[in-house]
């Protein structure tokens, strides 16, 4: 996990090259720790009694958001300014008192 790579060859099986490290995809039965551990857009999450996988997929279809309180940025739908985090906030914005807010 996190081995640089040029492919997915390059990467151990179950693994996919993702920003140039192998990561674990989407849906994997594989385990993860921490966001950085999934494949760019996909957060690590876990249910009651269950192990965490790389189960919530934040990115973008075909360049858009289903989500009209998201919009694209960097292949991710990030939740717009004003916004509930309950996702990933836009690029620039951060999570403060549960809603997406330009850094102080």
């Amino acid at each position: 996990l996190h081995d640089p790579c040029d492919n997915t060859e390059d990467c151990e099986d179950g693994l996919e090259c993702n920003r140039n490290k192998c990561l674990i995809p989407y849906d994997s039965d594989k385990t993860c720790e921490t966001g950085w551990d999934c494949v760019h857009g996909v957060w690590c999450s876990s249910f009651p009694g269950g192990s965490p996988g790389c189960r919530m997929d934040y990115r973008c279809k075909n360049e858009q958001c289903e989500d009209p309180a998201t919009e694209c940025v960097d292949e991710i739908c990030g939740r717009k300014e004003g916004e509930r985090c309950i996702g990933p906030c836009k690029a620039g914005l951060t999570c403060r008192n549960g809603y997406c807010r330009k850094p102080w």
